[in-house]
């Protein structure tokens, strides 16, 4: 008998519900995708009785739902390209023929018509009248094949991948094979986001996999969506996803600011995200998406570090940056200087390097709960720092606005990618932006950045929305040999594929549309040249439009022929007023990278500056909202409110949540309105934390045991009676010691009053309370 629940669910009945979420509007997508979990575990119970022994994991299908998370199984090396051969070959296409150039041009409108820019759509049209109506294969199979295309990619063997390819293409319908090639490709385009289906799956999914880069586990930890974790921990040799920082403008750096007494201020490096576990003398390397890379630094850093951290670390977490360090310049090398940290060995003359900024985990305790002013004690002197190996981060307390725009210009000076701006008390929250960190960059401000005015050669078919042409190859003229003459040669300098509305990017395409001619494979058009980035349909000079592009640096690029191109390049104009000859030449290019070594900007920051609206294009006549700090961690404003009532005189709150109706705005208001004061976070001298729900975040304010947690609807009845009504068991989700020991003496262990009769409710929580399992969201008294 089959020993897992994967060998009884065929393939295609989860296909049926892939194409079922797909085809509908937004609710009804979420209706099936419940229905289908529920169903899973009422199916999995079932067959759990008749084989105890059976394996109920969700975890095959949750990795099929959601293949860009998943981890534990190798990348594939299968891309649109691959996949068209292999179906030409298996299903003896004429390689000159309709449907074979449908598949290897899925992009082109031309040749795939409407599906264009969507290869399993094409696909699924080429095969629907060649496949069989129902596949044979189940999901545990469909697995195991997988598997071993991800090992066969690994191991070189590109004939074990197609045979692989081949056993499965012939064992499915049309449609089974569309969403296999959905999830070979990583992105399953059924209208359902990963935090969607975390959430309908278990409410503390999406947290687990923050901290843990793991569909297997957060299958095996929350089978039960009745049990919840009481804390969901960073731990050793599981990778988390890192704490990020959220998008500041030096306009907004004072209304930032006003949560702390200090901020800390930090060097923005510009390198790759890692985090560094160790234990017992074993150092494994986790890159910011979960992907291990310790056999590569395993010769290159562990030996190097190991002899550095002080004798009594046993096992730590560290967050960092792993930078390119040059060898000959001692000096940091930016990763957008043509070179990839991840794969540097010995002799390359640039060696990698961490720049450590954080400790999450020391000597066995956790502390991304603890501030980062604590967290910052415990990695001081963990160890010696030792120049292109492994350094801390430079760090500088700053209170004011001002000295935040002096640290920035520095970073300017330097050539530095920005800053980083840190609040002491902000614990660590993966997969965060407003968790208190701010980054702030130069090209965030408008008028710092200098701009270059390119021509489009070419075009790139699109997906999705933007289907047909959406992005552009763009180049500088070669200088005319004559003073006065129009240029005749123009190569490549970037590709450019943002910046610009829907709306300006269809007038923009009417425009060039009667003017595209296709590119013939191996040869450059008259006087336009490229390199290995190669466009898809190619523009005439006099017939293009010269776009005015926005980016942070000009880096070295053999991509392009121009040999150096635009690090996160975007559009800031069509340059309709422009003649085509007078785009920006290559010599005036190579000019402006060498006035301050590749880096865009153009002068300082002044306290003057306003908002960038990179995001946002300035042509937009839209009314414009700075960017702030996020909604969660800013309060009402207590000065606009009318204290009606002193019932909460001299009392702090901390509201964490919003409660059925009323908002945490709402909330706040009424403390404010009786007399209380509101705080954002849980300091010495909150009277009691308020929330609706015992989130993640209550959870970790529990764990400290300082704070009496309480229910909102306690405050509200408090307000309504007119008085402070004295907490019961079934108000709180957690009490203080002191608290609980007063309950004691009122309650049994149930929280049944020893004096006050049962009303209905709290015989209902009683009667709760008594039949509970592991995982209860109420107060243990």
């Amino acid at each position: 008998m089959e020993s897992t629940i994967a060998s009884k669910i065929p393939f295609k009945d989860l296909c049926s519900l892939c194409e079922k979420i797909s085809n509908s509007a937004r609710q009804k997508k979420g209706e099936y995708m419940k229905k289908y979990i529920s169903y899973f575990r009422d199916y999995a119970k079932k067959m759990k009785q008749q084989s105890p022994l059976l394996d109920d994991s969700f975890y095959p299908i949750l990795r099929l739902l959601l293949p860009q998370l998943d981890r534990e199984r190798g990348a594939y090396g299968v891309k649109e390209h691959n996949l068209a051969k292999v179906y030409i070959r298996v299903l003896g296409l004429p390689k000159e023929g309709h449907d074979a150039l449908k598949l290897l041009n899925f992009r082109a409108p031309k040749t795939a018509g409407s599906l264009a820019g969507d290869f399993a759509e094409v696909a699924f049209w080429v095969l629907k009248s060649r496949c069989p109506e129902g596949g044979n294969l189940n999901v545990e199979q469909v697995n195991t094949h997988l598997n071993n295309i991800a090992l066969k990619h690994a191991a070189h063997d590109p004939r074990g991948v197609d045979a692989e390819l081949v056993a499965m293409l012939t064992s499915m319908s049309a449609d089974e094979q569309k969403w296999l090639i959905r999830m070979l490709l990583k992105d399953m385009k059924f209208g359902l986001g990963q935090k969607f289906i975390f959430s309908v799956y278990h409410p503390d999914a999406l947290e687990l996999y923050d901290v843990s880069n793991n569909l297997l586990k957060v299958c095996q930890l929350l089978r039960d969506p009745t049990v919840r974790l009481h804390e969901v921990e960073v731990s050793l040799f599981s990778p988390f996803r890192p704490m990020l920082a959220e998008r500041c403008n030096v306009r907004t750096v004072e209304e930032s600011m006003k949560k702390s007494q200090f901020y800390y201020i930090e060097t923005k490096y510009d390198g790759e995200r890692f985090q560094v576990h160790v234990e017992n003398g074993v150092f494994r390397y986790f890159s910011r998406n979960g992907y291990e890379y310790t056999d590569v630094y395993a010769t290159l850093v562990t030996p190097h570090i190991a002899k550095l951290l002080r004798a009594d670390i046993k096992s730590c977490i560290l967050d960092g940056e792993m930078m390119g360090w040059n060898q000959n310049a001692k000096c940091y090398k930016s990763k957008g200087n043509d070179f990839d940290v991840k794969c540097l060995k010995v002799g390359d003359g640039i060696r990698p390097c961490l720049c450590i900024f954080d400790i999450l985990l020391y000597n066995g305790q956790v502390l991304t709960n603890k501030p980062l002013s604590e967290r910052l004690h415990y990695l001081e002197n963990l160890f010696t720092p030792s120049e292109g190996f492994i350094m801390y981060t430079e760090r500088k307390e700053v209170k004011t606005e001002q000295e935040v725009i002096t640290e920035l210009n520095l970073a300017i000076d330097c050539r530095l990618e920005g800053i980083v701006l840190k609040d002491p008390t902000s614990v660590y929250k993966p997969n965060t932006r407003k968790g208190g960190w701010y980054k702030i960059k130069p090209e965030y401000t408008d008028g710092l950045m200098d701009h270059v005015d390119l021509i489009i050669m070419g075009g790139y078919f699109g997906e999705g929305r933007r289907k047909g042409i959406s992005h552009f190859l763009v180049g500088a003229a070669v200088p005319p040999a004559a003073e006065g003459k129009e240029p005749v040669e123009f190569h490549s300098v970037t590709r450019v594929g943002s910046g610009y509305s829907m709306y300006e990017l269809t007038e923009l395409i009417q425009k060039l549309s009667p003017h595209w001619q296709q590119v013939i494979p191996g040869q450059c058009p008259p006087g336009l040249v490229w390199t290995k980035e190669k466009p898809d349909v190619w523009i005439a000079p006099q017939n293009s439009y010269i776009l005015e592009i926005k980016a942070t640096e000009i880096v070295p690029s053999n991509a392009f022929k121009a040999e150096f191109t635009l690090r996160f390049p975007r559009v800031e104009n069509i340059r309709y007023d422009k003649r085509w000859s007078d785009c920006m030449t290559i010599t005036e290019f190579d000019n402006l990278r060498k006035e301050a070594s590749g880096k865009l900007y153009s002068r300082h920051v002044d306290a003057n500056d306003h908002l960038s609206e990179s995001l946002k294009n300035k042509r937009r006549q839209l009314t414009r909202v700075p960017i702030q700090v996020g909604e969660e961690f800013r309060g009402i404003d207590s000065s606009e409110v009318s204290v009606t009532s002193h019932l909460l005189q001299g009392k702090e709150f901390c509201v964490l949540t919003a409660w059925k109706e009323h908002t945490k705005k709402d909330i706040e208001t009424k403390i404010v309105q009786n007399g209380g004061t509101v705080v954002q976070n849980a300091g010495r001298n909150v009277f009691c934390v308020l929330t609706g729900d015992y989130t993640l975040r209550a959870r970790n304010i529990a764990s400290v045991n300082q704070h009496n947690i309480a229910r909102v609807d306690w405050l509200l009845r408090c307000i309504a009676a007119h008085e402070l009504l004295p907490w019961t068991p079934a108000d709180l989700f957690h009490a203080t010691p002191t608290v609980k020991e007063q309950l004691s003496a009122e309650y049994d262990e149930f929280g049944d009053s020893y004096t006050q009769p049962l009303t209905k409710e709290s015989l209902t929580f009683v009667l709760e309370k008594a039949g509970l399992s592991v995982g209860s969201t109420v107060i243990s008294v």
